[in-house]
């Protein structure tokens, strides 16, 4: 239970969004079973990512441990937009819910903020740039600024009247963080997870071929989101490799406004992220508003 102390501490504004705390769930990391352990620990709640339609997910093995991390290959894995929307009271902590939304095609993902534009329990929605575009060959929307600009464009004009967070991964991230801002995003979530791979050697075949995450890539993220940061005039959401209190204090004096907390949460409690990082500030004798960007 934070104190008055504690709360002013930790307060920090996102794009208008007053938070309690800089912590957030990275998407895809936080259960509806496992919300009364995080009650006024995130400053958010993000819940998994929704598409247009139910997707079954790759099939196993899909989670490869890896060391100070992990390799998954999900597959994006959800019941859809409409039972998502039935099951959203279900994430209401009493503090703003953002939605992750990922489609295979820039018209999906219009369709979706339509869906969502209307809906006042959504704070924000954060668009998963990261999935195959089938309308350019098959990569990646943040391959390059301009499907970038595009997919935001479009969605920028489907969802007005509230904050677009744009997630991007390592590839190109400033290029693609600039074309993001210039196109309408509110935020930029920086980064995604890295590709990466797994082999059996006793069975002599590929294991998981999916995105590393955990500990290992916080070097990269925490490069990625001092180089952004310093590119763009929007705030940062930062992502990558955050294990402990130090590390949200890192992120955000690379520049960071926001930090999402992902991997980490199957190990270690996020409760003892936040009391790690709240003891820093004392430490420092400084809040977490003022903390970004003083590096």
């Amino acid at each position: 239970m934070k104190n008055d102390l504690q709360t002013l501490q930790l307060a920090i504004e996102l794009c208008g969004i007053a938070l309690e705390t800089p912590l957030i769930p990275a998407s895809g990391t936080m259960s509806k079973e496992a919300l009364g352990e995080v009650a006024g620990v995130y400053g958010a709640i993000l819940p998994k990512t929704t598409t247009p339609k139910e997707r079954a997910g790759n099939p196993p093995p899909r989670i490869a441990e890896t060391p100070a991390g992990m390799v998954n290959s999900i597959g994006l894995q959800n019941p859809g937009i409409e039972k998502f929307l039935e099951g959203l009271d279900d994430f209401d902590l009493g503090v703003p819910i953002f939605v992750s939304v990922a489609g295979d095609a820039v018209d999906e993902f219009v369709a979706l903020c339509d869906c969502l534009a209307g809906d006042d329990r959504i704070s924000a929605v954060e668009l998963n740039l990261s999935c195959p575009n089938v309308e350019h060959g098959g990569l990646t929307f943040c391959a390059g600024p301009t499907s970038v600009e595009e997919v935001i464009g479009a969605c920028r004009a489907a969802y007005p009247g509230k904050p677009l967070f744009a997630k991007l991964t390592n590839e190109g991230v400033v290029a693609n963080a600039i074309a993001a801002e210039e196109s309408g995003a509110d935020a930029l979530t920086v980064i995604n997870t890295i590709p990466a791979l797994t082999i059996d050697p006793e069975s002599q075949s590929v294991l998981v071929r999916g995105g590393l995450s955990g500990p290992a890539i916080k070097p990269v993220a925490l490069r990625a989101v001092y180089d952004v940061s310093r590119a763009v005039n929007i705030p940062v959401i930062a992502s990558g490799g955050v294990s402990t209190g130090t590390d949200v204090a890192e992120f955000m004096l690379a520049g960071a406004t926001v930090v999402q907390v992902g991997t980490i949460s199957f190990v270690r409690e996020p409760g003892e992220i936040l009391r790690e990082f709240s003891e820093y500030l004392d430490r420092m004798g400084t809040t977490a508003s003022e903390l970004t960007g003083a590096l």
